[in-house]
């Protein structure tokens, strides 16, 4: 799953309903009359208050139902779905206001209710919910149109610093080794510095040629990190201790670049190592797993 650093869509509605519920309540009101509603007294007081009910058990309820399915099915890749689900539940739910309402409409002014009446009423009710809907999915939709642009904009701007880190970080490396290199022909070969150097060539050379690759053999992480090793006792001398067991079956598998090396220097950062009192860090392949674990000696 890729991260989102947009922040999630918050519906600010409160002056929308407080305005445009009064504002339908009263278009209904006044574009359905029918001869029906002026026969049974619907008219006046009584005609905007039903009006008023059906405006408001459609938007509110309506409202809710989308907000819902916009937490769950909010992705762009999920519109479809969710637009499917809502029209199938604006079409249920007028089924259930319209027969709640008409029929308490029909108790209290004593009428039968017809089925004309309750066609009428469903699509009196299906109109301005539809219309209401469509606001609010273009609100969302360039909400989230918005936010998609920010969001490649800070991926891009990303994308262009790691760049140039990696062009400043590449200049070092190659340098640095190539000066390896000309100082171990400088040195004679059985000077202990000269096998210094050359594991420390070893590491360089295993950071410049992973560093495009994801993975990596753990037959290989661990022939750098026995040269990082070298390196870290001839520094530490007996003040570190490693143990290492792992199965020549498990050197085939695959693991991240650096990933071994970067554990063992953080032991080797946030613990005291002397000869008074050694740390000891220990490296073990058991299942698909690989532990690197040491003793606690903070600093």
């Amino acid at each position: 799953m890729i991260t989102n650093i947009s922040k999630p869509f918050q519906v600010k509605d409160g002056l929308a309903r407080l305005i445009g519920i009064p504002v339908v309540t009263i278009i209904m009101h006044l574009t359905f009359r029918t001869e029906d509603s002026v026969r049974y007294g619907i008219t006046g007081s009584i005609g905007l208050l039903i009006a008023f009910s059906y405006t408001v058990a459609y938007w509110e309820g309506i409202r809710l139902v989308w907000m819902k399915l916009q937490q769950r099915y909010g992705h762009y890749s999920q519109t479809q779905k969710r637009l499917l689900i809502l029209g199938s539940t604006v079409l249920i739910y007028g089924v259930l206001v319209t027969l709640v309402i008409q029929n308490s409409i029909a108790q209290l002014l004593h009428f039968q209710c017809t089925n004309e009446m309750m066609i009428q009423g469903y699509v009196v009710g299906l109109i301005p919910t539809g219309m209401v809907l469509m606001a609010y999915e273009m609100v969302y939709f360039f909400d989230s149109w918005k936010n998609k642009v920010l969001e490649t904009e800070a991926i891009s701007r990303t994308q262009i610093q790691s760049q140039l880190e990696a062009l400043k970080n590449q200049l070092d490396p190659h340098f640095l080794f190539n000066s390896l290199n000309t100082l171990s022909s400088l040195i004679d070969e059985n000077e202990p510095a000269q096998q210094y150097l050359n594991r420390l060539a070893d590491v360089y050379r295993y950071v410049l040629l992973s560093k495009d690759r994801n993975t990596v053999t753990l037959r290989e992480e661990m022939t750098f990190v026995d040269a990082y090793l070298y390196l870290a006792k001839v520094r530490f001398q007996h003040g570190l201790v490693v143990q290492r067991v792992i199965p020549e079956s498990a050197l085939d598998q695959m693991v991240a670049p650096l990933s071994v090396q970067l554990l063992i220097e953080n032991a080797l950062k946030h613990n005291v190592v002397t000869r008074e009192s050694p740390l000891t860090i220990s490296i073990e392949a058991q299942d698909e797993y690989l532990w690197v674990k040491n003793e606690i000696k903070a600093k």
